[in-house]
């Protein structure tokens, strides 16, 4: 009896689909003008865009490096500093998995079906959708951990030519990162020299990762530019007041946060994340967003960049935000780190601290002192 061990099969395949002498040869023929970095730089003339992209499985790792070529060849035209990709950046490369394809398509359908089905069936259909996303789940999790190791290798790759090449910072997006046996939603940062600056774990999840094997990091990294200090915490991270404290307790000036909500978009919903924790830290909030159907899933949500309100033209909180919830753009905005400096010390409120019991919750919770 021959025993198939599919995650070994799909491993194997994407090894050979994004070798990284592939992606290194491919990204040569680019002929990309080199960039350097503006000189000029400081804290107070920062220039960030954010990618809002839809999913697109393609067929060949060439097709995936013109994708992401394409949004940072355009913030490079634009003169920005720093470019961030959006959380789960690597969902393209599904496309790379024969069959894929036509599996895609019939889940999808049947997820739309679900969808639009009479409201007088609600509690069949959540029978059904219980059902569906297990089966989901199952063929997620099988996935996840088969191409963990070859895409977070692919990506880092074509992140860390095309940071040097354009001479721009460049935020990954976030990957699957597989320690041993354990799967973590990760992101990097590789700096204009192509070299990387750190990598940041997402310490609060969501039911579907969790269900599908995900594990949860209890630490945050902060990281030194030369025109600030940024932390990146993913998506979920957002939606909890702790995290957006700690960063400036730890001395961000700016946050880098990764998003792909897994829900039909909402005004209200999408106000339980960035906006309220830039408003309430007084810090930079910088969000990427993925968008589109996969594997039954769909996901929405603007990319943008904010501030305090006051230090916004509308004073809205909002320095440059995506039209729509669905589609690709490019949002770019300038910060100055200078002026929040500035704004921090003229806020009326300082907000309220209980610093004992922060102390003792913050250190047990999240492993910072």
């Amino acid at each position: 009896m021959i025993v198939v061990n599919i995650e070994v099969l799909i491993e194997k395949w994407f090894n050979k689909k994004i070798s990284l002498e592939r992606i290194k040869k491919y990204c040569q023929q680019l002929r990309i003008e080199r960039r350097g970095l503006s000189e000029d730089i400081t804290s107070e003339n920062i220039r960030v865009s954010c990618v809002q992209r839809q999913i697109y499985p393609v067929k060949s790792i060439e097709k995936y490096i013109d994708m992401l070529c394409g949004f940072v060849d355009e913030a490079a035209k634009e003169g920005s500093h720093l470019i961030i990709f959006p959380e789960y950046n690597f969902f393209d490369l599904f496309g790379l998995i024969p069959g894929f394809s036509f599996i895609n398509q019939i889940l999808n359908k049947r997820a739309v079906k679900v969808k639009v089905q009479d409201k007088d069936k609600d509690e069949e259909k959540d029978r059904e959708e219980e059902s569906h996303s297990k089966g989901n789940n199952n063929f997620l999790a099988t996935i996840f951990k088969a191409t963990a190791k070859p895409v977070e290798a692919g990506i880092k790759r074509i992140i860390s030519l095309l940071a040097k090449e354009y001479g721009i910072y460049i935020y990954t997006g976030s990957y699957i990162l597989k320690e041993k046996d354990t799967i973590y939603n990760a992101g990097s940062l590789f700096g204009p020299d192509g070299n990387l600056i750190g990598t940041q774990k997402k310490m609060h999840l969501t039911d579907f990762e969790v269900k599908i094997g995900i594990k949860r990091a209890s630490k945050m990294e902060v990281y030194s530019l030369p025109f600030g200090k940024v932390v990146c915490p993913i998506c979920m991270d957002a939606t909890y007041f702790e995290t957006f404290r700690i960063a400036r307790e730890i001395g961000a000036d700016m946050v880098i946060l990764p998003i792909a909500n897994l829900e039909e978009y909402s005004t209200w919903k999408a106000l339980r994340g960035i906006w309220p924790r830039v408003q309430e830290s007084y810090l930079y909030g910088i969000k990427s967003s993925l968008n589109g159907w996969i594997a039954g899933m769909h996901f929405t949500g603007k990319a943008g960049t904010f501030a305090p309100l006051l230090m916004t033209e509308k004073k809205d909180g909002i320095l440059s935000l995506s039209p729509s919830y669905e589609g690709n753009y490019l949002i770019t905005a300038d910060i100055n780190v200078k002026r929040l400096y500035e704004a921090r010390e003229k806020a009326e409120y300082h907000e309220d601290k209980n610093a004992e019991f922060e102390k003792k919750y913050i250190k047990r919770t999240y492993g910072i002192n």
